[in-house]
């Protein structure tokens, strides 16, 4: 399926500009057209406090990039610190991202996202994206590259906290 044919699937319009997305951590590389291409395939959701936007586990279908208010990233851990066992993990800012997963082939997220407030995300089906990289393999690779410096900088980051929480 070409991203074309994933976009009339969903019934989608281009309901997001590239200003918007030029400030994301993924497409910061990306030009105009490249990042038309991607807009055209993009949509706004709005959650509210507390809802949970993504769920560990849960098959992951889309990507999200956070656009307004702020979310946590929290892992369902055992700990005598923290009683239910959900661990924030880190707040995510205005354009980061969360729920990478569904561009990679596990596709289950590795941790829930909740709102910690009211939030505007825009989301992107995985398939339709991956479905884009097949299409343009320049935007495929410079994406993925930068997805890959997210995730090492991420993990990087949750190490250091975990070996803070040890001491």
């Amino acid at each position: 399926m070409t991203w074309d044919e994933g976009l009339e699937k969903h019934g989608r319009e281009r309901m997001v500009s590239i200003d918007v997305l030029r400030q994301c951590e993924l497409f910061t590389d990306l030009n105009d057209e490249e990042l038309g291409k991607i807009a055209h395939i993009c949509c706004e959701e709005t959650h509210e406090p507390q809802e949970v936007v993504c769920g560990e586990s849960e098959v992951a279908e889309k990507v999200y990039i956070l656009e307004e208010g702020r979310v946590a990233v929290q892992m369902h851990l055992r700990s005598d610190l923290e009683p239910n066992g959900d661990v924030t993990i880190e707040e995510v800012t205005p354009g980061q991202i969360f729920g990478w997963s569904a561009l990679v082939r596990q596709r289950r997220f590795t941790a829930s996202v909740r709102a910690l407030e009211k939030v505007r995300v825009i989301a992107i089906e995985g398939s339709d994206l991956n479905a884009l990289f097949e299409e343009d393999s320049h935007i495929g690779f410079v994406v993925m590259k930068r997805l890959a410096d997210v995730i090492s900088s991420r993990l990087r980051r949750t190490r250091q906290q975990l070996g803070e929480a040890s001491h």
